[in-house]
């Protein structure tokens, strides 16, 4: 049996990864076949709060959220966004989002 995780991504995290640059496109999905799959723990951070077993991750261009399962060996990436003080990603208070808890600003 393999030691590295399974990455999905969800539809809305394909769609934001579609509309980026194809270099960003590019560096993204070398993160997310490499460090992601071998420790998705030590590849980001956890993210404090209400949000459990949701961790960020950042390269130079880019910045993901992303949930892991411990039970499965499963990664779901949630978003997958441009890094930059105009897409800022910070929590959801209230349903604004409820399948992630998190929106761009």
């Amino acid at each position: 049996m393999s030691d590295k995780h399974e990455v999905t991504l969800s539809a809305s995290a394909e769609r934001d990864l579609s509309k980026l640059a194809e270099l960003t496109r590019g560096e993204v999905r070398r993160f997310l076949d490499g460090a992601l799959r071998d420790d998705p723990r030590k590849a980001g951070t956890p993210i404090p709060g209400e949000q459990v077993g949701m961790h960020e991750a950042s390269g130079r261009t880019w910045r993901i959220l992303y949930r892991i399962d411990a039970n499965t060996r499963s990664v779901r990436v949630m978003v997958v966004a441009p890094r930059g003080a105009r897409s800022r990603i910070v929590p959801t208070i209230g349903n604004a989002r409820p399948a992630t808890g998190w929106r761009r600003v």
